[in-house]
C-alpha cells in the first residue's frame, strides 16, 4: 500500500512538472488578437473593431435578454395572455429609430477610419508593388531602382526534411525598406492574376489587380521587421509569396539607400557590350536562381508531370529565337509566365547558363539577340567574342543510329576548331559515347564511327591530326533515344 501511495506521488509530481513545461507553449497558444499596431491606421481599425464588437455584444444580450425575460415571465402556464398591439404607431417608431441611432454610433467612426486609411495625398516616398506568380517586385520610384522579393525558406524544410525556422514561409530574400516615421505610398498592381499585398501591423491590405493601379500608405512608428503574405488565391504557390517589410530608422535607412544606389551604377550594362560566354553564364546562374530554379530545379530536371527539364531540352539546345520567344512572351495556360521585366543583359545571361550548363552546349547569347527579339527587329550578328579554354568540354550530337554531322553539329565542331587553331599548343581528346540497348557491339562501333566523322571534321576544319586524341568509346544508362547517349565529347587532353 505504501509502495502504491509513493507510486501516485511520483506520478503526480511527473504530470505537474510536465504541465509546467508546456505552459509557454500553451500560453503563446492563447495569443488570438491582432499583431500589435505601429501605424495610425491600424491602430484605428483595430479601435473600430474592439468599438463595434462591444456594440454588437450589448445589442446581442439585450435582444436576447429581454425575449428569455418575456417567455420567461410571462409565459401561458402562469396565466398570461399575449398582447395585441397590430399598428402599434409608437412601438414601429421605436424599433426604427433605435436601430437607425445604432447605425449612426457605428458609422461615424467606421467612417473616420476608412477615410484616414484612404488618404494617400502628400506622401514623402513612393513604391511601385507589383504582384507575380508568386513573388513581389519593389520599385523605388523617386530613386530609380527596384528589385525582386522571393521567399527565401530553404525547399529542405518545405519538405520537412529539416526543422521548421521561427519565421517559416515568411522570410525572403529582399525585404521592402522603409524609414521610420515617414508616410509612404504604396502603389499596387499585378503582372499576371490577382494579388493582395498585406502587412497586419501596418493596417494595410490591398488588392494587386492586373491593368489596375490601386495605391494605400502606411506611416510606421518605429523600427522593426513586419510580415505579411499575399491575401488573394493566386495559384499553386499561393502560400510561398510573404510580405516582409523592414523599417529602419533615417539614418540606417540614408545608408542602405546610399549602398542600393551604388549597386544601381556597378550594374548599369552597356548594351552593345559583347560578353564573354564564363562571365555571362556566371552572372546568368544567379538570375537562375532566383527566378527560375523553384520550377526546373536548380539541377535543371525540372519536375515530372508538372515543370519540364531543360537539362537536355530541344527548346534549350534549338534556335535562340524560339527560346527567348518562350522567355519573352511565356507559355499561355501553363505556368510559364513571361520574363520580360528582366533586362537584357541579365535574360541574355540566363539564357546563356541553361545553354552552357549541365549537358546543354548551345552557346552564348547576347544583350544585343535579347533586344532584337524583344523589339521583333531582326537580331544583329553577334560582336565576336574569344572563346577561353573553359569553352571545352563541348559535346556533338548525332540523330538516332546515324553517325553523320547536322549542321549543328557541323558549327559545334567549327567552333572548337577555331579555338584549336587561335592556341597552337592545345590538343584534345574526343570520346564517343553509347547507350547499352541493343546489340552491343553495334553500338561500340556505331560510338567508333561518330568519334572519326567529328575527327575528319576537325582536320577538315584545318586541326592537325596530332593534336586528336581519339579515346575509346564509353557506355552510359540510357536509350537509343536517349541524347547524352548520342554525343561524342570533345574535352582538353591530358
Amino acid at each position: 500500500m505504501v509502495r502504491n501511495r509513493k507510486g501516485r506521488i511520483a506520478a503526480a509530481r511527473t504530470l505537474i512538472a510536465g504541465l509546467a513545461g508546456l505552459a509557454p507553449a500553451l500560453a503563446l497558444a492563447r495569443v488570438y488578437t491582432f499583431q500589435d499596431p505601429v501605424t495610425e491606421v491600424a491602430r484605428q481599425q483595430i479601435g473600430l473593431h474592439n468599438y463595434i464588437m462591444w456594440i454588437c455584444a450589448a445589442i446581442f444580450v439585450g435582444v436576447f435578454g429581454v425575449m428569455f425575460y418575456s417567455i420567461f415571465k410571462h409565459r401561458k402556464s402562469v396565466g398570461h395572455k399575449a398582447a395585441q398591439f397590430h399598428e402599434n404607431t409608437l412601438v414601429e417608431i421605436v424599433w426604427t429609430v433605435i436601430p437607425f441611432v445604432i447605425l449612426l454610433v457605428m458609422a461615424y467612426p467606421a467612417t473616420k477610419t476608412i477615410l484616414l486609411y484612404k488618404d494617400t495625398t502628400a506622401p514623402d516616398m513612393t513604391v511601385k508593388v507589383t504582384g507575380y506568380q508568386w513573388k513581389w517586385s519593389y520599385d523605388y520610384l523617386q530613386e530609380g531602382f527596384g528589385f525582386y522579393s522571393n521567399l527565401k525558406t530553404p525547399l529542405a524544410q518545405i519538405e520537412n526534411r529539416e526543422n521548421k525556422g521561427d519565421n517559416y514561409l515568411l522570410e525572403v530574400d529582399n525585404p521592402l525598406v522603409v524609414p521610420v516615421d515617414t508616410k509612404v505610398r504604396v502603389l499596387i498592381t499585378a503582372n499576371d492574376v490577382l494579388h493582395a499585398w498585406w502587412v497586419p501591423a501596418f493596417g494595410v491590405k490591398q488588392d494587386a489587380i492586373p491593368g489596375f493601379v490601386r495605391d494605400a500608405w502606411f506611416k510606421a512608428e518605429r523600427v522593426g521587421t513586419f510580415r505579411g503574405q499575399c491575401a488573394e488565391l493566386c495559384g499553386k504557390e499561393h502560400g510561398f509569396m510573404p510580405v516582409v517589410v523592414e523599417v529602419k530608422s533615417k539614418d540606417d535607412y540614408a545608408k542602405w539607400l546610399a549602398a542600393q544606389k551604388q549597386k544601381v551604377a556597378a550594374a548599369a550594362d552597356d548594351p552593345n557590350k559583347a560578353w564573354d560566354t564564363k562571365e555571362l553564364a556566371a552572372r546568368g546562374e544567379k538570375v537562375f536562381a532566383a527566378n527560375c530554379a523553384a520550377c526546373h530545379q536548380a539541377n535543371g530536371k525540372g519536375v515530372p508531370n508538372a515543370f519540364p527539364a531543360l537539362d537536355g531540352s530541344k527548346v534549350v539546345n534549338g534556335p535562340k529565337g524560339e527560346q527567348l520567344a518562350v522567355v519573352l512572351n511565356g507559355r499561355p495556360n501553363t505556368a510559364m509566365n513571361s520574363f520580360k521585366q528582366l533586362s537584357d543583359t541579365d535574360l541574355a545571361a540566363v539564357v546563356t547558363y541553361t545553354r552552357t550548363a549541365w549537358s546543354n552546349q548551345a552557346g552564348a547569347v547576347q544583350p544585343a539577340e535579347v533586344a532584337a527579339a524583344r523589339s521583333g527587329a531582326p537580331a544583329p550578328a553577334p560582336s565576336p567574342v574569344p572563346a577561353p579554354a573553359a569553352s571545352l568540354p563541348v559535346a556533338v550530337y548525332f540523330a538516332v543510329d546515324k553517325d553523320v554531322l547536322d549542321a549543328d553539329a557541323q558549327a559545334v565542331v567549327k567552333r572548337v576548331a577555331d579555338l584549336l587553331k587561335a592556341e597552337p599548343s592545345r590538343k584534345v581528346d574526343v570520346t564517343g559515347y553509347t547507350d547499352k540497348t541493343g546489340t552491343r557491339g553495334h553500338n561500340l562501333e556505331l560510338a567508333k564511327e561518330r568519334a572519326k566523322a567529328v575527327r575528319a571534321a576537325l582536320e577538315s576544319a584545318g586541326v592537325d591530326q596530332a593534336r586528336i586524341n581519339m579515346k575509346p568509346p564509353l557506355e552510359i544508362t540510357g536509350g537509343a533515344d536517349d541524347r547524352a547517349a548520342r554525343r561524342v565529347e570533345i574535352n582538353a587532353a591530358g
